[in-house]
């Protein structure tokens, strides 16, 4: 299976062939173990130093006056840092609000929303476990029905995701949840496409944007979703406990938070924009993680990052003959390949692989069993080179053969 080299990245090289300004060299402007192979930035993030220096500034800031900051300042400061948000995300402030992660937010809207016995929600086989859960529970609750369109993996086209959606979708159907990105895989959702689809049948969109931000170069109005929850804290950079909720303005005085507050009954931002008293300098920080990545220049992250990715995905594919998760045009800063192993594929043995890599080798990834196979999920960001993958490619399958 053909890796998409994109376009416009014939002057990104990895730092590993001796140019560019990323890559290893890099690595002292971020918080990370020095010593450490980090090829899993999509599950946790991982902070840049000026960002942080940011974060603890505003932290300091709430101390010198707690009141006065809490009270005065707070709440112009979330919007300011909503509008520079929604700016980046082709949005308004007014119809962003944050929260602390993407599952926030798609409680807050799943927890809002109304289902009656026999309505139907549809979401598919590559649905993030925790808002699989969400979904459960709530449909349980209404005795509503929670449909799911299976995926086969590896995917053949972006095409077969359009049509099992399509086909799982019913005249029941009140509520398509769907990822941009698939946290397991990686794979880039023709999202577009889906959400034309769910509009043209007059049924409202969900879109679990967890991995996007910062990964694509997403533009919310012209996505013309339903509600989008993001995350901030991984691609994007800010610290962790920053996501955010997109929500179309028709909807927003249906949706509130799934923590009561004070404001909840004040409109849409003020009804999130106070949860309570807590840590704001996550959501506060994001002018300044947005910041950082222009230092380092938009395009060129997404260039070398999308070429690195599809280098180590290459280079995983034929080091060990094995199988690539991701077709042509449904890769960007995510790879997953297919680790050969002698070792029956139980989620068991995918964590005790990853234990031993992180223990013993102080190398992060991330392994998964899908359908009786082993996948290793690996990430690209500006601080890898392809030399990290080399030692990837090594040592995964002598780990898996002495289980």
């Amino acid at each position: 299976m053909d890796v998409e080299e994109p376009s416009g990245t014939d002057n990104i090289k990895a730092s590993s062939e001796g140019s560019g300004k990323f890559g290893r060299q890099l690595r002292d402007q971020f918080l990370l173990d020095p010593d450490c192979i980090y090829l899993n930035h999509g599950s946790y993030g991982a902070l840049a130093r000026p960002v942080a220096e940011a974060a603890n500034a505003l932290r300091l800031q709430a101390e010198r006056q707690p009141s006065r900051f809490m009270m005065d300042e707070l709440p112009d400061l979330i919007r300011d840092s909503a509008d520079v948000l929604a700016k980046y995300l082709g949005a308004r402030g007014r119809d962003i609000v944050f929260v602390d992660n993407a599952t926030t937010a798609v409680n807050a809207v799943l927890r809002s929303l109304a289902f009656l016995p026999g309505d139907e929600v549809v979401t598919t086989s590559f649905c993030y476990n925790a808002v699989r859960k969400t979904l459960e529970f709530v449909t349980e609750r209404a005795n509503a029905r929670l449909v799911t369109a299976d995926m086969p993996f590896p995917l053949i086209s972006p095409a077969d995701t359009v049509e099992a959606i399509a086909s799982a979708m019913t005249r029941r159907t009140r509520l398509l949840v769907v990822d941009h990105v698939t946290s397991e895989t990686g794979l880039v959702l023709p999202i577009n496409d889906i959400v034309r689809l769910a509009r043209s049948r007059n049924i409202p969109v969900l879109v679990d944007g967890a991995h996007a931000p910062g990964m694509l170069p997403v533009k919310l109005e012209q996505l013309d979703a339903t509600w989008y929850a993001g995350n901030c804290h991984k691609w994007l950079g800010a610290p962790r406990a920053c996501g955010f909720l997109w929500t179309y303005p028709d909807f927003q005085p249906r949706v509130r938070p799934t923590t009561i507050s004070h404001y909840i009954s004040n409109g849409y931002t003020a009804a999130f924009d106070w949860p309570g008293t807590k840590d704001f300098s996550p959501w506060l920080s994001v002018p300044a993680a947005i910041d950082y990545r222009a230092s380092l220049g938009e395009a060129e992250i997404y260039a070398y990052c999308r070429r690195l990715a599809a280098r180590a995905a290459r280079l995983l594919s034929d080091t060990w003959q094995s199988d690539l998760g991701s077709p042509r045009g449904m890769m960007s800063f995510i790879a997953t390949v297919a680790l050969p192993s002698p070792v029956r594929a139980t989620p068991e043995a995918a964590l005790k692989i990853r234990q031993i890599l992180r223990n013993q080798h102080n190398l992060e990834t991330f392994i998964k069993a899908i359908d009786g196979r082993l996948w290793v999920r690996v990430s690209a960001y500006v601080y890898n080179d392809l030399s990290e993958f080399e030692r990837l490619a090594e040592l995964a399958p002598k780990v898996a053969a002495e289980l």
